[in-house]
């Protein structure tokens, strides 16, 4: 795990070792920071032209993704942005298995779920979160049926 740290330059403030959610981070945390809504933040980025997925895991207990599907829709509707790719499986391996499912709006704003995935995606489905992650940094689509 530290080879991941060097390479995302990532230091632990405040932590002596790395943690989902270590005890700094439940200490210091506030549970009324649940309440404040981050959508405002990517909808910020995309004015500014930055790319930006927003994934789920279809497993999570703590943030259902269905919710946050239908933040990133009222989202793209107020930013006026239209569907480019309707909400469609996008799929992983040589055998094809369902990775999860996409909707993109344009260019700038992406909604991924993950199959399989909990509120810590890419500890509970590594390879589909990480086929993900590198789509996006790639800027390519996810492999997603052909009509």
């Amino acid at each position: 795990m530290k080879d991941v740290q060097t390479a995302l330059h990532a230091q632990l403030v405040g932590a002596n070792r790395w943690a989902y959610c270590n005890k700094p981070i439940n200490t210091n945390y506030s549970v009324a920071s649940w309440e404040i809504p981050t959508i405002k933040v990517v909808g910020w980025l995309v004015k500014l032209g930055i790319r930006v997925v927003v994934y789920s895991g279809d497993q999570d207990a703590k943030i259902p993704f269905i919710g946050t599907r239908r933040l990133v829709r009222k989202l793209a509707e107020e930013l006026k942005l239209k569907v480019t790719t309707e909400y469609t499986p996008w799929f992983v391996g040589e055998k094809l298995q369902v990775g999860g499912w996409i909707e993109e709006y344009g260019k700038w704003l992406s909604y991924a779920v993950i199959r399989g995935a909990s509120h810590v995606a890419p500890a509970t489905q590594p390879k589909r979160a990480f086929m993900l992650f590198d789509a996006f940094l790639q800027g390519k689509l996810l492999p997603i049926p052909q009509h």
